[in-house]
């Protein structure tokens, strides 16, 4: 779930502004000398294990039946910032809300185990249809570091790359609706340290992005990143974590689509 609560709609976020911005895509993982490649792979079993080791375990998920986070989000792209607001629920509940000029802008998305939907100032309340809804459902998952083989039946370990001056094992998955994700691990830690997606937006346009997961810190039992920085073509965002809370009483009813305004 920690890797999800990076994906606020970008494409909702380029409507804060009209002014045209120039492409900042995020370096692309380098690969690795020849020698590094040569060593021994692991399995995707064996991948999934010391992932879901590393972040936690299962039994330390197991405890968890809700998470709340808050923090900061800053668009230097277009040179504002705001709030961020996480709520998710076990199995695979989530609601997130950001809110960027003094609360000007304000962005939901959400998911209630079945249905999901979207509300902003430019395109109001919107239901999820179609490839997102279904994405949806796969990208909410509450534990989804410790279920990761079980999420993408397709996972498939593809190599090694740099990221920074970290070595990296490569994964890669496809979600519904024609995504590609590549997966970066650590091959010290084994957390995950990078994704890159590829696949079509709403309107069939092929968006990629890459995401950098920083600042791995302790949060109750699990080591979740507390800063995310996200770049696509003419977007730049990055998440910051100050505030982690764990099973605290959260009503299903804050997942449910809003009725809409007369």
């Amino acid at each position: 779930m920690n890797r999800k609560l990076t994906y606020f709609s970008l494409a909702s976020i380029l409507l804060i502004s009209v002014a045209p911005a120039r492409s900042q895509t995020a370096p692309a993982p380098k690969d690795p000398p020849p020698a590094a490649a040569e060593a021994k792979l692991p399995s995707v079993d064996e991948l999934c294990d010391k992932f879901a080791k590393a972040s936690g375990g299962k039994e330390a998920w197991a405890k968890l039946q809700t998470m709340t986070m808050t923090g900061t989000v800053d668009i230097p792209t277009f040179g504002v910032s705001g709030k961020m607001e996480i709520l998710a629920k076990r199995p695979n509940k989530i609601l997130r809300i950001t809110s960027v000029m003094d609360g000007q802008y304000v962005h939901k998305e959400a998911f209630d185990g079945q249905a999901g939907w979207v509300s902003d100032p430019q395109s109001g309340l919107k239901a999820m249809t179609g490839a997102k809804l279904e994405q949806a459902k796969v990208e909410t998952v509450f534990d989804s570091d410790v279920r990761l083989k079980e999420i993408y039946p397709d996972l498939k370990v593809t190599g090694r790359a740099k990221v920074g001056d970290r070595d990296a094992i490569t994964a890669v998955a496809h979600e519904p609706g024609g995504k590609t994700l590549t997966m970066y691990f650590d091959e010290k830690s084994w957390l995950r340290i990078a994704e890159d997606s590829e696949g079509p937006d709403e309107s069939g346009t092929v968006v990629k992005a890459n995401l950098i997961f920083e600042d791995y810190r302790a949060a109750g039992d699990l080591q979740l990143a507390h800063q995310i920085r996200i770049s696509a073509p003419n977007i730049t965002l990055v998440y910051k974590i100050d505030d982690v809370k764990f099973n605290e009483p959260v009503d299903d009813a804050k997942f449910a689509m809003p009725a809409a305004a007369n």
